[in-house]
């Protein structure tokens, strides 16, 4: 005991368990840390450091999720100004009542710091989406592929912004000022030490500012050394302390954060916008990429560095509006707002960057800039209006909503801009382009008649009279983009015509092309003007003469006067004359078939070049000039010119069963010198079918010629001409190990003809899915479906294939083959999974086609992997893979509701009828599915209602609500369906059926009764509806129906059993829109 008795001593002589003047303090701090260290490493090493991060970033989500959503439906009717006068009003409020009611001072600071908090937690949120556009994950406007739509920052991303986060901060600091006030007030000196006897609200606002910015240890040097004396309350008490470390904490690791994050960020937007006028072109599109994942806010940046730019590039100003419609119509306004800049720059990309997003409500704003001094502004309203009113553009997507959201001062702010304030757009803007194409400048005119041209042939009468006053303006160009714009309107009168048969004479190509193809998508009504395309056959200009041939052929027609502008041209004494006018004849057709006879004795013409296109001419009219040809064409067979006979021998090829009688030739032609001849040849005679029976010895003896592409010609011709004799069978079968890859191709095609081969030509077939030629195994693959059984050594050579070829080809055709053989496919299951998700784009959609037909057992985790697949084909056959599949795993459920955000209509389709097969569906799918069963695809909709009529919950009924007025009767029954279970006097409900109890379709009206004759309690609402319905209807055949309908209902009604809580809801039979692949 005495041993310990120093120790005891120096204990008992000291506060502190540890002393450092015992022990040393740099090694105690050491062992320390490394302790520490040891500590986590064993906790990481046991997975408690990742869950306790795994925790703390789900709670930072989930708060920061749950401030947004506070914000959203509480504050997100503030602008920043207005939130911040809301917070000083309350700050002041509080202030002057702390003597008197220092308890309504406390409510009043909390209130200012909830909202601080809000705006702070809500900036965090869209922070986050920013991010995540940044990166590609999801989109501001227009998403692709896989992208989810950015839906919170492009409605309040120009919102939630640094003016914000600032009136937050402001709010805050005010807010914990204004509370320790009020507790003093409230505690007094118990909670804090102030050296004024009467502290007021300034007091606490400096010390909560000087204990932020930490500058209370250089307040106490300064008092220290009496350079300056600065005195604030200060906490005297544990609990003011603990707010004080609290906020202190909250405002250095989140508010500031953000703040100095902010700054950071606008720096970098400042920065990327100067680098998107460097010339470096890397520099430039970099930042060009970049500046729309800014969203609105690089607008005003971007439009300001415009204003100092001197001159634009034409390419300058094609890629700015690009890069601001990029941001989607949430950028709508503030374009608007530019359109009265005074700088003509900048007033000309805002309108052209309007167009492009098709904001048609600022169509007033935007005409209204049509008297502009600029001729660039006024012609980009021009080009802009076309774009709105285009037929062909896109519409931008709806953004989405969500239903019982508070929207009262959102509505009186805010307006959608790609819906037109006053109707149509179309009546505002055909006035102001009927302006523009009398504009003083020729550019303005030339894109208006542009856009005159984008009304479609629904305006064509009301604009035609100014696109013909065109046709005579100075300019070519504005002539070009007038007759372009007639043809696009389909003007068919005969004023419209005549104007454009005149302006065939017109001496620039660019406007004879323009006026040919005009004519020509006229069609029939523009035969006239035959006779004058005529003539541009033999024009100096190949353009104008392939476009003039191609003209008369779509009008099909040629009149006397054409045919003898044609039969002039054929006995030109030019040979260039000749050789043009016959190969015009070959562009026009089949119209061309009554110069038939003339192009027949061009075919003895002295000239080869001439012969040659009139034969080939005579072949593109094919059977319609069989009759006069065919003798003719028999006697090319033997041309001095080896290419004149090869052309003969190609189109006796197609004349049909006419050139029976060429046969005896053609078999001659068979043993021509000229192997091309032979090849046409025995091409022509496989193409004759049946009818050239008689040439089959003639081709076995081709298919050993010493020429490959002889010998492939004639194989293939073999499986053409019919059933074969044992010769044949032999002669093709030989020519399977022909060392011409074609010929081996050639042979392979000829028994799939056949449809039958023997075990000995199947067992060589699967010995040619190793050969060293693609084309050869994919022959093979294709073929073997129609050939063979799916037999064990089938599935496993075509899985062999499928597995080991080099050639993505034929791996995505042993993919479609295994398909084909349907559950026999079912052994290839792995590898097809393993195509499924490994393989280049073809291969994975034929791999998924596979899947979907043979469903083996790892179609399930090639569907789920198939919905996320970047290539639209694909997730398409996945989700219809859903469909088919006989059960829906559980792990499988995320991934199809995933899906319905797809930017694909028919994967969002298919997805929603997988989940209506769920029991039960998913409560977290019924929002994507009441936003599907809007969409504007009728069979979305339908297999979206399909879903929410299952689901659960009064959200899925409040989802189908809308869709009683869906023009879809079938689809109002399943909506009625499910809303008249939940409450089956509904009037609403009621109307809606008995609208479809008086449908013209019989089938309509049966469904709508069967329905009825389910759900007993709702027939006397529906009857009741329909006799409200009768008494003021005035159509004598829809009065019938009603009285054929209530007729039917009456018995209903008087037999109805007394509803019970557990009354079972009715089955609609309603067709669904057909899987996909």
């Amino acid at each position: 005991m005495d041993a310990w008795a120093p120790v005891s001593a120096t204990f008992a002589a000291s506060n502190w368990l540890v002393d450092p003047d015992q022990v040393r303090s740099s090694t105690l701090l050491f062992l320390t840390l490394i302790g520490i260290g040891l500590l986590a490493g064993a906790l990481y090493f046991v997975g408690i450091i990742d869950w306790l991060l795994w925790l703390v970033g789900a709670l930072i989500r989930g708060g920061t999720r749950t401030g947004f959503r506070v914000w959203e439906q509480c504050l997100s009717w503030a602008s920043w100004p207005l939130f911040l006068a809301v917070q000083l009003v309350l700050l002041t409020a509080g202030a002057l009542v702390a003597e008197a009611l220092p308890g309504l001072t406390i409510v009043c600071a909390l209130a200012p710091l909830a909202m601080g908090l809000a705006a702070c937690l809500a900036y965090m949120f869209i922070d986050v989406e920013r991010y995540e556009v940044a990166r590609g994950y999801k989109a501001l406007h227009n998403p692709l592929k896989g992208q989810k739509l950015a839906a919170e920052l492009a409605r309040y991303g120009h919102q939630v912004e640094v003016p914000l986060l600032g009136s937050a901060a402001v709010g805050m600091i005010g807010g914990f000022a204004l509370l320790n006030f009020g507790l003093f007030e409230m505690f007094g000196t118990k909670w804090y030490s102030s050296p004024a006897p009467e502290p007021i609200y300034s007091d606490f606002i400096a010390s909560a500012l000087v204990h932020l910015l930490s500058v209370v240890d250089l307040l106490n040097l300064a008092d220290t050394h009496h350079l300056a004396r600065v005195v604030v309350a200060r906490p005297a008490a544990a609990p003011a302390s603990t707010l004080l470390t609290l906020f202190k904490s909250f405002f250095t690791l989140v508010l500031l954060q953000q703040i100095f994050a902010s700054v950071r960020n606008g720096r970098l937007l400042t920065e990327t916008v100067s680098d998107f006028w460097s010339p470096h072109e890397p520099i430039h599109e970099r930042a060009r990429s970049a500046l729309p994942q800014y969203g609105a806010v690089a607008l005003g940046p971007l439009l300001l560095s415009l204003r100092a730019t001197d001159t634009l590039t034409r390419e300058q100003r094609d890629q700015l509006p690009h890069v601001l419609a990029t941001i989607g119509p949430v950028a709508a306004p503030s374009l608007v707002a530019h359109l009265d800049d005074p700088n003509e720059h900048v007033r000309a990309v805002a309108i052209s960057t309007l167009g492009r997003l098709r904001a048609s409500a600022g169509l007033p704003q935007m005409i209204a800039r049509a008297q502009d001094s600029s001729d660039l502004v006024r012609l980009s309203l021009a080009q802009a209006l076309g774009e709105i009113v285009s037929t062909t553009t896109p519409t931008l997507p709806r953004a989405r909503r969500r239903r019982g959201e508070w929207r009262v001062w959102r509505v009186l702010a805010t307006r959608r801009w790609n819906t037109p304030p006053h109707g149509d757009p179309v009546a505002l803007v055909v006035p102001a382009l009927r302006d523009a194409v009398r504009d003083s400048a020729a550019s303005v005119r030339a894109a208006a008649a542009a856009s005159l041209g984008q009304l479609g042939p629904a305006h064509a009468t009301e604009v035609t009279p100014d696109l013909l006053g065109l046709l005579a303006d100075a300019d070519e160009t504005v002539r070009e983009r007038a007759t372009e714009a007639l043809g696009r309107l389909g003007a068919s009168d005969s004023a419209s015509v005549a104007a454009l048969t005149g302006l065939l004479q017109d001496p620039s190509p660019a406007i004879r092309i323009a006026a040919a193809r005009a004519l020509g998508s006229l069609r029939a009504a523009a035969c006239d003007a035959v006779s004058h395309l005529v003539p541009l056959l033999q024009d100096r200009d190949e353009a104008v003469r392939t476009v003039a041939a191609e003209a008369v052929s779509k009008i099909g027609t040629l009149c006397e006067a054409a045919t003898n502008t044609l039969t002039e041209g054929l006995s030109s004494t030019d040979n260039v004359v000749r050789a043009r006018t016959a190969e015009a004849l070959g562009t026009i057709g089949g119209a061309a078939a009554e110069v038939a006879p003339v192009l027949v004795e061009a075919v003895a013409d002295e000239n080869d070049r001439v012969r040659a296109k009139a034969v080939q001419a005579l072949g593109k009219i094919g059977e319609a000039a069989a009759e006069v040809a065919v003798p003719r064409l028999v006697h090319a067979l033997r041309d001095p010119d080896n290419w004149v006979s090869a052309l003969a021998a190609e189109a006796l090829g197609e004349m049909g069963a006419a050139a029976d009688e060429a046969i005896p030739a053609l078999i001659r032609s068979l043993k021509h010198p000229n192997a091309q001849v032979r090849t046409n040849a025995a091409e022509a005679l496989g193409k004759l079918g049946v009818v050239a029976r008689p040439a089959v010895s003639a081709l076995e003896r081709a298919a050993t010629d010493e020429d490959g592409g002889v010998r492939a010609r004639a194989v293939r011709a073999l499986g053409e001409v019919g059933t074969p004799t044992p010769i044949t069978t032999n002669t093709v079968r030989t020519a399977l190990a022909d060392p011409d890859p074609h010929t081996r191709a050639a042979a392979v095609d000829a028994f799939g003809a056949w449809g039958q081969a023997s075990d000995e030509v199947q067992n060589d077939l699967l010995a040619l899915l190793d050969d060293a030629n693609d084309e050869v195994k994919v022959r093979v693959v294709r073929v073997l479906p129609r050939l063979v059984q799916g037999t064990p050594a089938v599935i496993e050579a075509l899985d062999h294939r499928l597995t080991a070829d080099d050639s993505d080809w034929v791996r995505a055709e042993a993919a479609r083959a295994l398909g084909q053989f349907g559950a026999a496919a079912t052994p290839a299951g792995p590898a097809l999974l393993r195509a499924a998700q490994t393989g280049e784009a073809g291969l994975r959609e034929e791999a998924m086609r596979a899947l979907a037909v043979a469903q083996p057992p790892e179609a399930a985790t090639a569907f789920t992997t198939g919905l996320r697949d970047a290539e639209p084909s694909v997730r398409k056959l996945a989700s219809a893979g859903w469909r088919k599949a006989a059960e829906i795993p559980e792990e499988a459920v995320p991934v199809l509701i995933e899906a319905l955000h797809d930017p694909e209509v028919q994967v969002r389709a298919n997805a929603a009828h997988a989940i209506s097969r769920l029991d039960p569906v998913p409560v977290e799918a019924v929002p994507l599915l009441a936003e599907c069963a809007l969409a504007p695809d009728a069979g979305l909709r339908l297999n979206a209602a399909l879903a929410l009529q299952a689901a659960p919950g009064q959200a899925a009924a409040d989802a189908l609500h809308p869709l009683l007025d869906d023009p879809n009767p079938r689809l109002r029954l399943i909506a009625a369906r499910r809303l008249f279970t939940d409450d089956p006097t509904d009037a609403t409900t009621a109307t809606a059926v008995a609208e479809a109890l008086v449908a013209p379709a019989s089938s309509v009206r049966q469904a709508a009764f069967d329905l009825i004759e389910s759900i007993h309690p709702a027939a006397p609402a529906t009857l009741k509806a329909l006799r409200d319905r009768a008494a003021t209807e005035t159509d004598p055949d829809t009065t019938q129906r009603l009285n054929e309908a209530i007729a039917r209902l009456e018995p209903l009604v008087a037999s109805e059993p007394q509803p019970t809580e557990g009354t079972a809801r009715a089955e609609v039979e309603v067709p669904v829109i057909p899987a996909v692949g």
